[in-house]
Parts: C-alpha cells; structure tokens; sequence
C-alpha cells in the first residue's frame, strides 16, 4: 500500500485523577495549626511566672491561622460549585442517548455492501481538494477528488482500494486534504461523521459518546442533533 501518512491531529491527554485542591490545603493546614498548638502549650507549661512570654506574637500567628482557614473554605465552596456544574453536564451528556449526531470526527464505518456516508466541509479552499482514506494502521487504501470550494459537502466511499480491491468492513479515517506532490501537505477542512449515540461512558474527566457504528466522540465534537427518523414519523 501507499505510504502516505495521515496527517497528525491533535488530540487531548487524560490526566489521572488527583486529590481536590482544597482537601491538600486543609490537611496542611491542620497540620501546622497541630504543630503551632503542641508548641504553643510547651512553652506557656514552661515559662517563668515571674517573666510571663509576650503573646502577641502567637495571637497574629492564630490570627494568620484563621485568615487561611477561610481561603480554604471558600476554595472548597468553589469546588462543591464545580462539581455540582459537572453533574448538570453529566445530565446533559445523558441526553444524547438515543439521538442523531453530526460530529467533527475522522472515523467512518464500512459495513457489508453499505458504503461509507458521511460530510466534510473545506474551510481552506483549494483547487485540487483530495478525500484520503486510511486504514487503523494508518495505511493509505484509498483516495479520490472531492469539491474543494468552501462549505459543507455530502460524500461516499463504497470500499473500492486504490488499487483495484475492495476493503474490509470496519472502522477507517477519512481526511480531507489539499492535494500536493510536495511534503507540505495540509488539511482542507473537516470530517463529519453521523450516527446514534448508544452509549454514554464516563471516564474519569472526560465522556466518551458511542455511535451506533462503532466510533467514539465527546460532546465538544457535536455539531448537529436530531431526533432519530422512526421517532418523528406520525
């Protein structure tokens, strides 16, 4: 197969769960408030009656103590607030079960004698605009022209390779390109694949959205929903 690559998108890194903000300032503050207090009744045990220490010191330490007591309480009210707006989110991500989806996503289906349907859009124009399909491996398999005029436009692969075969059923990735012999290759625009979400999975700090043919998106890829056609029949 042709060794074109597909060209690097980018992509965010999951980041491991970590303790909130607020529960590593409070436990450290406790901790030096322990500390201060332990020494605190130390030395008043200890003093000399007749030359009592001055505490006005360890008043404006307590003061100071008190000062970041309530930052941190409030940097925990924040965070309840934060996570009170995850929840709503969660809820709304529930709500694309079962719906139609249109989404900036470079994966499309090939299913047995179904060609692949989906939309791209140009948004840099070019005269000689190219559709690239790879494989999971990042395997060139096909190619062919498409409009390179800006706007959105509808597009089919039947699964013919470039060479003549016809291609497995399977998931592969579409790209849109402006066509060069040169190694200053560059995207013309975005593919747009379409499917209903079956599937909701929550994952840490991310949701993932499962499409009835197999690819996965995130909300923030969404940019069209519809009610499923058997639902609007009436």
């Amino acid at each position: 197969m042709t060794n074109i690559q597909p060209i690097a998108s980018s992509a965010s890194a999951l980041n491991a769960q970590e303790p909130a903000t607020s529960d590593v300032a409070r436990r450290a503050l406790t901790e030096d408030l322990d500390t201060f207090l332990t020494l605190l009744t130390k030395q008043l045990q200890n003093q000399d009656p007749l030359q009592p220490m001055d505490t006005n010191q360890f008043v404006d330490q307590l003061t100071q103590f008190s000062e970041l007591e309530q930052g941190v309480e409030q940097s925990q009210t924040l965070e309840e607030i934060a996570a009170s707006l995850a929840g709503d989110e969660r809820q709304a991500e529930i709500a694309f079960l079962g719906r139609v989806v249109e989404a900036e996503n470079e994966t499309i289906a090939l299913q047995n004698g179904q060609p692949a349907r989906f939309a791209y859009e140009i948004t840099a124009p070019t005269e000689d605009a190219e559709m690239r399909i790879f494989d999971q491996g990042g395997n060139l398999v096909a190619r062919f022209s498409v409009e390179g005029d800006l706007g959105r436009y509808e597009t089919s692969w039947d699964g013919r390779t470039q060479f003549g075969g016809t291609a497995a059923p399977g998931l592969y990735r579409a790209q849109v390109v402006a066509q060069s012999d040169s190694d200053q290759e560059r995207l013309a625009g975005r593919t747009l694949s379409t499917g209903q979400v079956r599937e909701v999975r929550f994952d840490g700090r991310t949701t993932q959205l499962i499409l009835d043919q197999g690819q996965t998106i995130t909300s923030d890829d969404v940019r069209r929903v519809a009610v499923p056609a058997e639902n609007t029949a009436g």
